[in-house]
């Protein structure tokens, strides 16, 4: 059952309380009734008058309630709106967007309209937004090009900021909401074809009305083939495949940024933002380009095995393996391997160090005992330098999957009015005020 009481006793008082239980989670404000008196207790302790939970990282407390997407680590399940990943694997970019922002699964007509308002407002952005890219160094890091890019569209349309316009616009007027939500997705594709297009110095493509969402983001980001000037269908179909298992995955790190900046009510620009620099840590989207750094140093398949007691004895680091929510096989990662095959004519030669790699951590119980096994990112990365982008891009390319859960769940915080992020601290310093608080001038 997800529902029923918790019942505790006090050891410190010996009072009893009943806590309810609902969908296997206990109200954190509930606690803040378990209460004792403050003898030869710390004086900060009791600042909150109430018990309260220690979370470091947290890795047991859900912040929302969100009907996007669900996921049972114990059996490899994952769920957008109910359909399962082998259900929506020949869906394109509308369709999941779709999906995932709106929760029904579009009509050909509702996919073409989609179509058609993001490559509408893909030209509508202003050409300062380019240059204010083209205008810093091209050897620098897609992070800072990307936020430039997206700060300079937010300096454009000042309007959509709710602090100096209505701030619960995006609460009350769900249709404004739906269009800043549009133009913020193809503005992020504006700017990632920019960047890409202005660190390898080739020209500047437009958008195409005829065209989807990911056959112009590769067309503004130079990947297309010289000689017709179009994207490749199989890195298009690859991209887009890979795009189906990436555009969701619940609390991760970017969409919790996200909420943490919606809560006070954000435009989904800034939102944007802070996702953006939080997928390009380590630990995150930037795992990827950790990984091939990884996989670089081994150099030879012949070399895992000797990586692999590194590992063991905390010298060296393996981005891309173990995961906080499968204890198991992440479930993405045979259909990346799927992916991959349609890749087998370029030639990755680290992809061999990564298989090598998978194979001896398989056989080794350090391994197996704690649930490590390789995740989304350790050959993820194959299927984007496969398709030509540069390892410091993969970040960037991978947010132009995962912006559709990002926007999909900054709508859902506004329509259910989700609160101010505020959480508390233990605190550890002194909690008693000095002989002589003022410094001496």
């Amino acid at each position: 059952m997800s529902t029923g009481t918790l019942f505790i006793r006090d050891s410190r008082t010996n009072a009893n309380y009943e806590i309810p239980i609902n969908r296997y989670a206990v109200r954190a404000t509930d606690l803040q009734r378990i209460q004792a008196p403050l003898f030869n207790a710390h004086r900060a302790d009791n600042v909150a008058h109430g018990l309260r939970v220690y979370d470091p990282g947290l890795l047991n407390t859900a912040v929302t309630a969100s009907a996007i997407s669900f996921s049972d680590h114990e059996h490899g399940l994952l769920l957008y709106r109910g359909y399962t990943l082998q259900q929506l694997w020949g869906s394109d970019f509308e369709e999941m967007f779709h999906l995932l922002l709106w929760g029904t699964y579009p009509t050909a007509s509702q996919r073409e309209e989609l179509r058609q308002r993001l490559v509408q407002y893909m030209q509508e952005v202003p050409d300062i937004v380019r240059q204010t890219i083209f205008n810093l160094p091209k050897a620098t890091s897609p992070l800072p090009l990307i936020l430039a890019g997206l700060s300079a569209y937010l300096a454009c349309i000042p309007d959509v900021i709710p602090a100096t316009t209505n701030a619960t616009i995006y609460q009350t007027d769900i249709k404004q909401a739906d269009q800043i939500i549009l133009q913020t997705v193809a503005a992020y594709a504006v700017v990632f074809g920019a960047v890409r297009s202005h660190r390898l110095g080739i020209p500047w493509q437009s958008p195409s009305l005829h065209q989807t969402y990911y056959e112009n983001l590769f067309t503004m980001a130079g990947l297309v083939d010289p000689e017709t000037s179009r994207p490749d269908p199989t890195r298009i179909s690859c991209f887009r495949r890979f795009g189906n298992l990436n555009a969701e995955h619940g609390m991760a790190l970017t969409v919790f940024s996200t909420l943490v900046t919606a809560s006070s009510l954000t435009d989904p620009v800034s939102c944007l933002i802070s996702a953006v620099a939080a997928a390009h840590g380590p630990l995150h989207f930037g795992a990827t380009e950790s990984a091939q750094s990884a996989l670089h140093d081994i150099g030879d398949p012949k070399n895992a095995p000797a990586f692999i007691e590194e590992i063991k004895s905390g010298k060296r680091k393996l981005f891309g393996y173990g995961h906080r929510t499968y204890k198991g096989m992440d479930p993405r990662v045979r259909p990346i391997q799927s992916i991959l095959k349609d890749l087998a004519d370029v030639h990755q030669p680290l992809l061999k160090v990564a298989e090598a790699i998978e194979e001896a951590a398989a056989k080794d119980e350090y391994f197996s005992t704690r649930g490590l096994y390789p995740n989304a990112d350790f050959y993820g990365n194959f299927v984007f330098t496969g398709i030509g982008f540069e390892s410091d891009m993969i970040p960037a390319a991978m947010l132009a999957h995962r912006i559709m859960g990002i926007m999909a769940h900054w709508r859902e915080y506004m329509v259910n009015r989700g609160k101010l992020f505020r959480p508390t601290h233990v605190y550890t310093g002194h909690a008693e005020p000095t002989s002589d608080p003022w410094p001496k001038i």
